[in-house]
Order: C-alpha cells, then sequence, then structure tokens
C-alpha cells in the first residue's frame, strides 16, 4: 500500500530531480546505460562516496527503478519512514545502530529477494558508509548473499545481474565540479554458481572480488598507503580534457605513474582564447545572477547540516527548489515591473 501512494510522487519527482541534475552541475555525463537489462532482476552496486546524492542520482539517471539499501537511522521518523519506503528505499542497519539491529537486516535481505524475484531492481553501497575519498574501500558481503540469496531461492534460473556502478565527482561539494557516472558491465551471478556449491563463502569471496576490481576501473582509485600525498600530486599535475570520459582515463593514467613512481607524458588539452573568453563572461554573470539564490543555500546547508559530509547532499536538494522559485519570482515581478 505505502509503495502504490509512493508512486503518485515517485514518478514525477524522479523526472523533476532528472531535468534538475543537468541544470545544477557544471557537467554532468553518463556511460554505458546500454549494459543495464531492460528486465530481470539487477542489483546495483555503487561506489559510496557523496551520501544520498549517490543514490539520488542513480534512482533518477537509471531506466530502471531500483529500491535502495539506505541507512536505517533516516526510517526512525514515522512519516519519514512511509515516504523513504514510498521512494523505494529500504532501511539496512550498521553496527553503530546497535548489534541487536543488525538482526533486523534479514527482514530487509528478505525485502531485496523478493524484488528481485519478481524481476526488479536493488542497488546497494557495497561498501557500507559513505566516505570523500577517491578509492574503492573494502566491500562488505551483503551484495554478494542477497545476489546468491535470490539465485538459490530459484535454483539458479533467476539470471539475476550486478551491473558495478562508479560515480566520480571532481567536487563533493559544490556544482562547479564535473560528475561522470559509469555503468559497468554486467556480472552474471550465475557464473559463480558452481564455486558457491562446493563453498559458499569461497564463491561469495570471488564475486566480492569481481565487483572490487570492476568498480575500481570506473573511478580515479588510489590505493598507495601515503594517500594523502599521492592526492595532492594528483592535483598538481592532473591535465584537463573537455570529455569526461578522457578525463577519467588520463586521471588513470596519472594516479597509475604517482603510484609506481613511473613519468607522466600527457599535457593539458589546448582551449581557443575565444572558448576561454565566454566561458569566463559566463561564469561571471552566472556569478551575478546566482548571488541571492547561492548565498541563501550555503547559509541553509551550514544552518541545519552538522555531518559535512552530507553538504553536497543538502545543496543539492535545496538548490533545486530554491533556484527555480527564485528566477520564478523575479520573472513575475519584472513582469509586472515592465507592464
Amino acid at each position: 500500500m505505502i509503495v502504490k501512494i509512493g508512486n503518485l510522487y515517485y514518478y514525477p519527482l524522479k523526472l523533476y530531480i532528472f531535468i534538475a541534475s543537468f541544470f545544477y552541475f557544471r557537467k554532468l555525463r553518463v556511460t554505458g546505460r546500454e549494459n543495464i537489462p531492460w528486465k530481470g532482476p539487477v542489483i546495483f552496486a555503487i561506489n559510496h562516496q557523496n551520501a544520498l546524492l549517490d543514490a539520488l542520482l542513480l534512482s533518477v539517471i537509471s531506466i530502471r527503478n531500483p529500491h535502495f539499501m539506505t541507512r536505517a537511522d533516516v526510517f526512525k521518523n514515522g512519516i519519514a519512514d512511509k515516504f523513504l519506503r514510498g521512494s523505494k528505499m529500504l532501511p539496512i542497519y550498521r553496527s553503530r545502530d546497535g548489534f541487536d539491529s543488525i538482526k533486523k537486516n534479514e527482514a530487509t535481505f528478505e525485502e531485496a529477494n523478493k524484488i528481485l524475484q519478481n524481476g526488479g531492481v536493488v542497488g546497494i553501497f557495497p561498501e557500507g558508509s559513505h566516505s570523500l575519498t577517491h578509492k574503492i574501500r573494502p566491500l562488505k558481503k551483503g551484495v554478494a548473499r542477497i545476489a546468491f540469496m535470490a539465485e538459490e531461492s530459484a535454483g539458479f534460473t533467476l539470471n539475476s545481474r550486478v551491473i558495478p556502478i562508479g560515480i566520480q565527482y571532481e567536487s563533493y561539494f559544490y556544482p562547479e565540479g564535473r560528475t561522470l557516472i559509469s555503468f559497468g558491465e554486467a556480472i552474471a551471478v550465475s557464473d559463480f554458481e558452481k564455486n558457491f556449491r562446493e563453498d559458499k563463502n569461497k564463491g561469495i569471496d570471488q564475486l566480492i572480488s569481481k565487483i572490487t576490481d570492476d568498480l575500481k576501473a570506473l573511478i580515479v582509485n588510489i590505493e598507495n598507503p601515503d594517500y594523502d600525498g599521492v592526492l595532492q600530486s594528483y592535483k598538481k599535475q592532473r591535465v584537463f580534457r573537455s570529455n569526461l570520459v578522457e578525463q577519467l582515463k588520463a586521471d588513470q593514467q596519472l594516479i597509475k605513474a604517482l603510484e609506481e613512481d613511473a613519468p607522466f607524458k600527457l599535457t593539458n588539452q589546448k582551449r581557443s582564447f575565444l572558448h576561454v573568453a565566454l566561458i569566463s563572461v559566463w561564469n561571471g554573470l552566472w556569478k551575478v545572477l546566482a548571488f541571492i539564490p547561492r548565498m541563501l543555500v550555503d547559509k541553509l546547508v551550514i544552518k541545519t547540516t552538522k555531518d559535512p559530509h552530507f553538504y553536497g547532499t543538502m545543496r543539492f536538494g535545496y538548490s533545486i527548489f530554491i533556484y527555480p522559485f527564485f528566477y520564478l519570482i523575479m520573472y513575475f515581478l519584472i513582469r509586472s515591473w515592465v507592464s
């Protein structure tokens, strides 16, 4: 019943956020969407860097309608619980919620199993928590458990797929950064059936290892123990590419060179004087036009958000509603003044 009521606002909200996303970011590029099956059970396995913004983007960018595993503490309020469940979100409990609470995950896993059995999509952040770092952290085994639970329930005839998804932000907090969302090639869970039947832990570990490797190929992944040192060198030597797919490849080449202490030969992409001038004029004009709504958004973010990890999420949420409302008011004011 909750889900049916949720459909009344889920789809209109999805369309609105989809459109707003492309206006919010300086540039938003999505690649690999053809890897998503049009039907059948699918698990989205996504790197997790930017709190709830990751789930918001994947919900609207995908051609499917995923049910996302979401931290359970945001479900505490009764109204929030109904809204989130209607928005296709499922509570997932962590050790910080209390060890007794973790047992409740079994009910969530069962719900995810039902969704997959019915040919739906489940979205999971297998790192287990968000982190403002350019790397894939060790994955939790929940994503593999859910995948095998669904297949085992159907005698390994379900033909479920795991889609690794990498989200690469140039800025975690502000819209000036560009964002690339990459859908990797589908992983067939049935490919791991033999090993899972022989040894469940072995099958789970192999699926986790495959997902980990595929995720690493979709983002800037710094594995060097001197993470901060490599990150600083990366920021100083990073070369510019207008195409975000090419940008990711260049960034990955740079990280590899830095971690192997090898030479890096790529140079910045040349931009014409006219191109640079037009961008400068537009940026200056936009700063003037957006001064008031941006100031309001910034104040709201600082006032209402205690955890800095959620600054990007809250700035996005406030912006996609405040900016249109502000310009709508300005339009009517100017129109009434002119007439």
